[in-house]
């Protein structure tokens, strides 16, 4: 037939394209089925939370003591008291236990209240010297998601305010110093594993060297008791 032409694609680049269209069909769910999984990682370790400044909840008008509770004034003078968010993505859940009633006064640096977590326990140093008003009925519920608001602890009458909280951090003070806090846990927590529990230190940070929320819920009592004599020591200072 006249116009025909045969064409050998064995002996011509036709072969060659179709391999090359064959490899990227082949291609495109293998890279279809990695992305997927990725996204899957991604989810998975959104869940289980990177303790960041970004996931901080940080109000400008809190005072922060480096024992990590938080103070503000209200107008009728008295203190409200909690614990800061920080402190609580890096505990989990807890109970906390008081140890002051309403009418007791306290000075500062005397013991306030326990954190437990089932059986570990650390005591919290008051922040402030006063007269205890009350103790908040509801701070179990609304600790963990509310912890500057509703999550309040104590309710105190302060005698010496202005002098206790000259040295306590306040606005962009306080988001200097939790930024600095994140990067002293992750040594803490690294230097006492070391101490206490050396097989626990790869899986203390996840992938990139970060810190997971609540990672203090994996951790046995050795390493909590240096959290509270250590980390959570009012002056900072002392070495593991």
């Amino acid at each position: 037939m006249d116009g025909f032409h045969y064409y050998n694609l064995f002996e011509t680049k036709g072969f060659e394209y179709i391999l090359t269209i064959a490899f990227f069909l082949l291609l495109i769910p293998f890279w279809i089925l990695l992305n997927k999984k990725a996204k899957i990682t991604q989810k998975i370790g959104e869940a289980f939370g990177t303790l960041t400044m970004r996931a901080l909840k940080l109000p400008k008008g809190v005072y922060h003591s480096p024992n990590h509770s938080w103070m503000y004034l209200l107008k009728s003078g008295k203190a409200r008291i909690g614990l800061s968010d920080l402190l609580l993505k890096i505990t989990g859940n807890i109970t906390v236990v008081p140890l002051k009633q309403a009418g007791e006064k306290i000075r500062q640096g005397e013991p306030l209240l326990e954190i437990k977590q089932g059986e570990k326990t650390i005591c919290l140093e008051s922040p402030l010297s006063g007269k205890v008003i009350r103790f908040s009925n509801d701070a179990a519920s609304e600790l963990m998601h509310d912890p500057y608001g509703n999550g309040w602890l104590f309710e105190l009458e302060p005698n010496n305010w202005i002098a206790e909280t000259k040295d306590y951090f306040l606005a962009d003070k306080a988001s200097y110093w939790a930024e600095w806090e994140i990067v002293r846990f992750k040594d803490f927590l690294i230097a006492s594993l070391a101490k206490h529990e050396p097989s626990l230190q790869t899986n203390a940070l996840q992938d990139g060297g970060e810190l997971r929320e609540h990672i203090m819920e994996e951790m046995p009592e050795e390493i909590w008791a240096d959290f509270g004599t250590v980390f959570l020591r009012k002056d900072n200072d002392q070495a593991i």
